[in-house]
């Protein structure tokens, strides 16, 4: 899996001007002008196919946040976290077919520069540097953040493309709650889950397990059969799963300790690239982790203490006909963290974050088992010199073994156009790097301990709406222009005697404009609602110490200069119905951008009916992915199914009325 992983680190136009103007035309359609009162306090948006929101700290960040919600995550039809966020959000993601590997790209970078953070712990694997969301389960989380850019340095440490969280939040009220929910679907999909809650104003509990299979022989449109373009079925490409998760809080006054855990076990086949036949080596692998983290946070005025500590440990076994290819890998981690904010006065807040991440990783391809330490402090002030006006600055220092890191910093001011926060116009700018993975530094051959961080210089400007009319539509729009230069940007090239290694080689200039418009509108007995998500990124790579290297100012691999999505739900009664469409340009598949994959549309669509009272709920969905039958392939060779179907049903029980 490691081989077969980093050959997918190496390899990381527009189709006419109609396009282009079309899609921002479609995007700026949806624009609504309305008036709000106090917005500032409170920014949600709840939008059935994909609920964002975002209290005041969080909206009046100098840089881009954004949320998805329990709701979203529980009710969607992906059966990962990647699905998600594919078809929610501004993220691009690439995946060796349906079950296979998938990374998220935020901003055009691979996926190796997006943070992941599950309850504070780290998720990205210091071998690679990546995190598999095919493999994240959505019960994982109770919600997910993501943020743009590598603005946000409050963790030990940090990433230059951007940051994906995933929360387990708890509820301290008196309740009892169940969900059981079952999911049959196409080329023999089966899954189940079961979720728990109680507790009460002190002590609280949550409870999840699942578990699915797929045989996942989907049909494919094979373009390059020697007999003609004709549909085929994927072999050795089976998919098995389950897990748990557990979360239990205490509150005494304005403290809290909370712990959580998380238990998954993934076992799947690797269907082999499609060229003028499917190729099968009897490719598979497990892999299975244990993480957890326990939380202290305590707030009894001026000051907020925040302190936590867990770890992790992930092995991947990996499995080939030929027997010398086999792969025992695996990975720990612990991590402390401890932070004090201070209020000297209601404008001015100081916050210090220190930490301490350790790492273990052993695999075949290393000599030895190799450890790295990396010990970071930051610190945080925030000043309200105006009403209207948040400053913001940011600094980290981290020490890490046998490697120098430079000092990061962030600044950034958040300006109210109006006094209830409507409007707001928001800017930040930041230095930051992020450290070689394990691989890049210890792979025999061609790791490269010598290597520098790469570093990042980083821009952003938004404007910000949020509005209500009187008459109950809500209204969101974001408009946001950034740009970032990457420097020392680590690949791996060919050397003398063919050797590839890891260098420092390349550097890379990203420009782009996000747009994020969402409505919802109650009319009589209907409730609809929308989002709009479009990117355009430039991703290109500016300057190469590679010899002879033509991919000087060419768009990288597989970041699309193009991404949209649209998700719409309409609810009347009982009755619910969404629609999920998402469109990328071109993907590039070579570094001189002489081949690419076509670009592609693609559209879900799902009907459901909930019966039953407040405090007892049946509801069943029926779900049709891929509508048009469009022949897509995320990663050259891998090609995704065709139209496949979804059954879904869920059971609510509770005590308290669901229904407020």
């Amino acid at each position: 899996m490691i081989g077969r992983f980093s050959a997918y680190i190496i390899h990381a136009s527009v189709r006419d001007m109609a396009i282009k103007y079309a899609m921002i035309l479609l995007l700026f359609s949806g624009s609504c002008v309305a008036s709000a009162q106090a917005m500032v306090t409170e920014d949600t948006v709840n939008i059935s196919a994909v609920t964002i929101t975002a209290t005041a700290p969080e909206r009046i960040l100098p840089y881009t946040v954004s949320f998805i919600s329990r709701e979203r995550l529980l009710g969607s039809e992906s059966t990962d976290l990647a699905g998600v966020l594919h078809t929610a959000s501004l993220v691009s993601v690439k995946r060796y077919g349906n079950y296979g590997l998938a990374s998220v790209s935020v901003r055009g970078l691979p996926g190796s520069h997006t943070q992941v953070m599950w309850n504070g712990l780290p998720v990205n694997a210091a071998s690679n540097g990546y995190s598999d969301f095919a493999i994240i389960p959505l019960n994982a989380a109770s919600s997910v953040r993501i943020t743009s850019g590598g603005y946000d340095l409050s963790d030990v440490t940090g990433s230059i493309g951007g940051k994906i969280d995933l929360s387990s939040e708890l509820i301290f009220q008196k309740t009892l709650e169940g969900t059981l929910s079952f999911n049959a679907g196409s080329y023999d999909t089966y899954s189940a889950s079961a979720v728990v809650m109680t507790g009460g104003e002190a002590v609280t509990a949550r409870m999840g397990i699942w578990g699915g299979k797929a045989g996942n022989d989907f049909r494919f449109v094979n373009r390059n059969s020697p007999f003609g373009m004709r549909e085929e079925r994927r072999t050795n490409a089976a998919a098995a799963s389950e897990g748990l998760s557990a979360d239990m809080g205490f509150r005494s006054g304005r403290s809290s300790v909370s712990a959580h855990l998380w238990y998954n076990n993934a076992n799947r086949e690797l269907p082999g690239p499609v060229t003028t036949v499917q190729q099968d080596f009897g490719e598979r692998q497990s892999d299975r982790s244990l993480r957890g983290i326990i939380k202290y946070d305590t707030d009894p005025g001026r000051f907020k203490v925040s302190a936590s500590a867990g770890g992790s440990h992930e092995t991947n076994l990996y499995f080939n006909e030929s027997p010398e290819l086999n792969g025992d890998n695996s990975y720990s981690m612990v991590i402390i963290r401890s932070g004090i904010s201070y209020r000297p006065g209601s404008r001015t807040e100081l916050v210090l974050n220190a930490g301490d991440e350790y790492q273990r990783a052993q695999t075949l391809s290393y000599s030895k088992i190799h450890e790295r330490n990396v010990f970071s402090a930051s610190l945080a002030a925030r000043y309200t010199p105006l009403t209207r006006l948040r400053l913001t600055v940011q600094a980290r220092q981290m020490a890490i073994t046998s490697m120098a890191a430079s000092p990061e910093f962030t600044a950034g001011a958040v300006w109210m156009l109006t006094g209830n926060g409507e409007h707001l116009l928001k800017g930040s700018i930041s230095h930051n790097i992020k450290l070689p993975c394990l691989n890049d530094l210890y792979w025999i051959p061609g790791g490269n301990s010598h290597l520098k961080p790469e570093r990042a210089n980083e821009a952003e400007a938004s404007y910000s709406y949020a509005g209500m009319t009187s008459s109950g539509i809500k209204n969101t729009a974001t408009i946001t222009m950034h740009a970032s230069k990457i420097n020392d940007l680590i690949q791996w090239i060919p050397g003398d005697g063919g050797i590839w290694s890891a260098q420092n080689v390349r550097s890379i200039n990203v420009t782009g404009l996000e747009s994020m418009i969402g409505t919802e509108m109650p009319l009589n007995d209907w409730k609809i609602s929308g989002q709009i998500n479009y990117s355009l990124t430039r991703s290109v790579i500016a300057d190469s110490e590679i010899p002879n290297d033509r991919s000087q100012g060419s768009q990288l691999i597989y970041e699309p200069l193009h991404h949209l999505n649209i998700n719409v739900r309409a609810v009347w009664k009982m009755i619910n119905a969404q629609m999920t469409a998402v469109y990328e340009s071109r993907r590039y598949t070579t570094s001189d951008n002489s081949e690419w994959l076509p670009s592609y549309f693609l559209a879900d669509g799902s009907l459901g009916v909930v019966i039953g009272k407040a405090k007892s709920k049946a509801r069943m969905d029926f779900y049709v992915h891929n509508i048009f039958n469009t022949p897509v392939e995320s990663i050259r060779n891998y090609p995704m199914p065709l139209r496949t179907f979804n059954l879904r049903m869920t059971l609510t029980f509770s005590k308290r009325n669901t229904s407020k």
